[in-house]
C-alpha cells in the first residue's frame, strides 16, 4: 500500500490509532475473541503502521491488522461492521493488509480463518494449511520445574526463538514479557536454553504461549507449561493455541488436562513457510 490514506472503491484505508481501540474492542467482543485493552495496546505498540481501518463517509466500518516478521507476516483482526457486510469492505481491507505485508518484504502471508469463512480467503489466493487448535483447562497443582525468566534472560530467549522458529519475533516476545513478567519461564541445560514459555492475562483466561523448545522435546515443554499452570491460583483458567500439525503438542495438551475448544484454519498466501515443530504453543492466532 503506497499510502495509509488511499481511497479504494469509495473506502478510505487509514491508520488505526489509539483512539480507535474502544471501537476495535467492541468488534472483537461481538466476535467473542476476549481481547483486552492491554492486548490492543500491545498490538499497536508492536506494529503501529500495520494497524488499519476502513472508513466510509467519515465512519469507521471495519478494521484489520498485520504483524510482520520480515519474510513472513500474519494478518489479524479483520472485522467489518455487521450492518455493512457483503459490500466488499472486507476484501478492500484484506488487499490493504496484503499490500502492507508485501511492502515489508514478506514472501508469505498467514492468517487464521474462522471456520466457514475459508472460501473468502481462498478467493484472495490463500491456501489451507492446518487446523489451528485451541485447548482450555482450569488451574490445578503441578510441580514447578522451570525457572522464572529474568530481564537478563530476554536477549538469550529472543536469539533462541529466532534460531529454532526461523524468523525474528523478538519485539513481540519482549512486548509480551514486559506486560506479564510473572508468567514467563525458562529451562536451561548446562547454561544453554532448552525452552521457554510466556503467558499473558486475558479477560477470562491466562493465554499460554508461545512455548518453544529445543529439538521438539515434549518433556521440556511439559515442564514449562506445567510450571506456568501450577504457579497460578487453582481458580485460574487457561487457554492455549496449538498447531494441529504438531501431534506431540496436541498429545501433551491432552495429557496435561487441557480440553479441546473451538478451532480455526491456518491459511497462507505466497511461498509456504512451515512452522517449526519446536513450537508447542503459538504466540496467538493474530501473531503466529
Amino acid at each position: 500500500m503506497a499510502s495509509c490514506n488511499k481511497r479504494v472503491e469509495g473506502i478510505e484505508i487509514a491508520r488505526f490509532v489509539g483512539e480507535d481501540i474502544a471501537f476495535g474492542k467492541m468488534l472483537t467482543d461481538k466476535e467473542g475473541w476476549h481481547r483486552t485493552v492491554p492486548d490492543w495496546n500491545r498490538l499497536l505498540r508492536i506494529e503501529p503502521s500495520g494497524m488499519l481501518k476502513a472508513v466510509s463517509n467519515g465512519e469507521v466500518v471495519g478494521i484489520g491488522g498485520v504483524v510482520s516478521y520480515g519474510k513472513v507476516s500474519w494478518i489479524h483482526s479483520v472485522i467489518v461492521v455487521s450492518t455493512v457486510r457483503g459490500q466488499g469492505i472486507g476484501r478492500v481491507l484484506m488487499e490493504a493488509c496484503i499490500a502492507w505485508a508485501r511492502a515489508q518484504g514478506s514472501r508469505v502471508v498467514k492468517l487464521d480463518s474462522v471456520y466457514g469463512f475459508e472460501g473468502f480467503y481462498r478467493n484472495l489466493g490463500f491456501v489451507e494449511e492446518f487446523e489451528s487448535r485451541r485447548f482450555l483447562r482450569d488451574g490445578g497443582p503441578f510441580p514447578l520445574e522451570a525457572d522464572s525468566v529474568r530481564p537478563s534472560d530476554l536477549n538469550d530467549i529472543m536469539a533462541f526463538d529466532a534460531a529454532v522458529f526461523g524468523v525474528n519475533r523478538g519485539r513481540v516476545l519482549q512486548a509480551i514479557y514486559e506486560d506479564a513478567p510473572g508468567l514467563a519461564y525458562v529451562v536451561r541445560s548446562e547454561g544453554a536454553i532448552s525452552g521457554y514459555v510466556l503467558g499473558r492475562k486475558g479477560e477470562e483466561r491466562v493465554q499460554v504461549g508461545p512455548c518453544v523448545v529445543k529439538d521438539s522435546n515434549p518433556s521440556v515443554a511439559r515442564r514449562l507449561i506445567a510450571t506456568l499452570v501450577g504457579s497460578n491460583p487453582k481458580d485460574c483458567k487457561f487457554r492455549m493455541c496449538v498447531s494441529g500439525l504438531n501431534k506431540e503438542a496436541v498429545m501433551l495438551s491432552q495429557d496435561l488436562g487441557f480440553k479441546s475448544g473451538t478451532s480455526s484454519t491456518r491459511m497462507y498466501l505466497g511461498e509456504r513457510f512451515t512452522e517449526s515443530g519446536t513450537a508447542f504453543a503459538m504466540i496467538s492466532p493474530e501473531k503466529g
